[in-house]
């Protein structure tokens, strides 16, 4: 839910149009969305274009006091539509990242990252700290809570867009969890929040580190096979896979929530909920360009449309509820990475298998590749054929 989700979503639609979205997508009538990520502060999806944080000052001037803090910009639409989520699906977690700290917390006193100069100053992890807390208290009181945080979106990413650098071990286990803690929070904390292996295998390995973090928040931009890697590594580690973009990656978005699920991840969330015909709004500087929504949102009509991402993740979301357990099935694909960047799954048919907590059976089968593919389902002694066409998802539920 960026602010570009929220505008769209709350702002632009008329009531109709807005409570029939939202009901598709948070809805008992729709597919049940219950985990949701929300950027603290601007991500570069903003429905004017231009970041923000929730304590800028005028240039040369500072805040560690937070006496300015304020998340008066996001009571116009981001915490309506968050409320009206909840009220659909009370059981919906939030999950918040931030893309930057206020600008005069940082080297470069802006909240870009432009070649590497965006780094966050040792001085202020405590005011950053004391800024994430407040976030979460905010947020809060306005009837919002927040079940997980991660210090930073892809940290050492260079970016024109909000960005930063940071020493993300020094800052938990110094600042943050201390300060968490102190102020009487018990929100959950996921290391990384990125796509970088060697990063996360130092966080799980070093024991000062990993007594403080839940797990770690995986991107899909390098491959999901890493999370298996992390998981072997650290088997009591939680793995979510907190960003992936619809349309400039390999995963179709049925083949991004099982990948993501037959490689150890406990929760899923695509990039953007909804956007608008041009792919935005967003900041104009580079940044995820082509990327796709679940919902298009035309503001000319005040109109909204549920695309093949809505749908794809709705064969997954509708059936598969909080607390399954993926259970054993045949895989005839396999996930690759390489060194030269491609990464994806290999053509044919994928699925993933899970046992409900009411212990009914779910089988999501999704044919990747351009040819029919003609399979059987077989459990206890009794089993169908089946035939899925090219590039479509299906799902099975048994008892």
């Amino acid at each position: 839910m960026t602010d570009t989700s929220a505008w769209l979503l709350y702002d632009e639609l008329s009531s109709v149009a807005r409570g029939e979205a939202m009901n598709a997508l948070f809805g008992p009538d729709g597919i049940g969305l219950n985990y949701v990520r929300v950027p603290i502060g601007a991500s570069d999806f903003t429905a004017t274009g231009v970041p923000y944080t929730y304590d800028d000052m005028p240039a040369g001037e500072a805040d560690p006091s937070l006496a300015h803090f304020s998340v008066a910009h996001d009571q116009a639409y981001v915490l309506p539509a968050l409320r009206m989520m909840l009220a659909l699906n009370p059981g919906a977690e939030i999950l918040a990242s931030p893309w930057s700290a206020p600008g005069w917390m940082k080297a470069n006193g802006a909240v870009d990252d432009i070649d590497y100069r965006g780094v966050l100053l040792p001085q202020d992890f405590g005011a950053y700290a004391d800024y994430l807390v407040a976030f979460i208290r905010a947020y809060a009181d306005a009837g919002v809570p927040i079940a997980a945080i991660t210090p930073e979106n892809e940290a050492h990413t260079p970016s024109m867009y909000p960005g930063m650098d940071l020493d993300e071990d020094g800052f938990i286990t110094q600042t943050l969890v201390p300060t968490l803690r102190a102020a009487g929070l018990n929100t959950a904390l996921y290391g990384l929040d990125g796509s970088g292996l060697q990063y996360a295998e130092g966080m799980l390995s070093d024991p000062t580190v990993r007594s403080d973090i839940a797990g770690i928040a995986w991107h899909c931009y390098a491959g999901l096979e890493q999370m298996s890697e992390l998981q072997a590594l650290d088997p009591a580690a939680s793995m979510i896979m907190s960003e992936c973009s619809p349309g400039v990656v390999s995963y179709p978005t049925a083949e991004t929530v099982i990948a993501s699920v037959r490689n150890d991840a406990q929760a899923v969330d695509l990039w953007n909920l909804a956007l608008d015909l041009s792919g935005g709004p967003k900041q104009t500087a580079p940044g995820c360009d082509g990327c796709g929504g679940l919902v298009t949102v035309t503001e000319q009509s005040g109109t909204a449309s549920l695309n093949l991402n809505y749908y794809q993740l709705g064969q997954i979301s509708m059936f598969v509820h909080r607390g399954a357990i993926r259970i054993a099935s045949d895989r005839w694909v396999s996930d690759f990475a390489s060194a030269d960047g491609a990464y994806g799954v290999a053509p044919g048919l994928d699925n993933i298998a899970v046992e409900n907590p009411d212990g009914s059976k779910v089988l999501v089968a999704y044919d990747n590749s351009i040819h029919p593919i003609r399979f059987q389902v077989g459990w206890r002694g009794r089993a169908f054929p089946y035939t899925l066409a090219a590039g479509a998802t299906a799902t099975f539920v048994w008892r």
